[in-house]
């Protein structure tokens, strides 16, 4: 799929399927692109991937799905470099205010989605400015960075971490800018996505292969 292709289905509110990989490891993005996600998450801030090792990956993928890679931090020489290593799109992290946003889009140059995740009580603060930054693709909520900066660290029931989300879903859907979250289980993302968003992201390679190993294991009665 074309970057084109893809940025038309985000732009057109279609729901993107995806899973974070964090082993860095092209066989493993080749087996989870087998299975049929709309797009991969390689992640470069918890995970494996740096700019070697993504386009390794993108290799082996041969253009197979579209790959979105997380940088670890919001740097311009980072950011230029990894714009032209053949990704759909870069994921920033902590991006907390539309100056920030807007240095990212700067940095890109239009090679490829911006994506830029909105995961503090600063963010939340500014969200209508950066929701508003052209150049910016979507916004990506980080629920456990974000209620730890509430002070509520994982709690995502508790009615604060699900006001933010909810003023920041309620924002961007105004914005016309579309939104992308990451949360473990397909039960924990379902109800995000009567709240607008559309990019989501679910479990890791990692928590899938142990899900796979124990299923296997209780099949046969261990």
């Amino acid at each position: 799929m074309s970057l084109t292709s893809f940025r038309d289905r985000l732009r057109a509110g279609e729901r993107l399927l995806g899973t974070l990989v964090q082993i860095p490891r092209p066989e493993v993005a080749t087996a989870l692109a087998r299975q049929g996600f709309d797009w991969l998450f390689l992640d470069g801030e918890h995970g494996g991937f740096g700019l070697p090792e993504a386009s390794r990956t993108l290799a082996a993928l041969k253009g197979a799905v579209p790959c979105l890679l997380r940088v670890p931090r919001l740097d311009p020489d980072l950011l230029a470099e990894a714009a032209g290593c053949g990704v759909a799109g870069l994921i920033v992290p902590h991006v907390d205010a539309a100056a920030q946003a807007e240095a990212v889009v700067q940095a890109v140059k239009g090679r490829c989605l911006v994506v830029v995740q909105a995961e503090s009580k600063e963010a939340l603060t500014d969200i209508a400015a950066i929701a508003r930054v052209a150049g910016v693709d979507a916004v990506f909520v980080g629920p456990y960075d974000l209620s730890a900066s509430l002070c509520l660290s994982e709690q995502f029931d508790h009615p604060e971490v699900r006001s933010a989300i909810g003023a920041i879903a309620r924002t961007c859907r105004e914005a016309h800018m579309p939104l992308g979250i990451f949360r473990m289980t397909a039960a924990e993302i379902r109800p995000h996505e009567a709240d607008g968003f559309t990019l989501l992201a679910t479990g890791t390679d990692g928590a899938l292969l142990e899900a796979g190993a124990r299923a296997m294991l209780e099949g046969l009665d261990r």
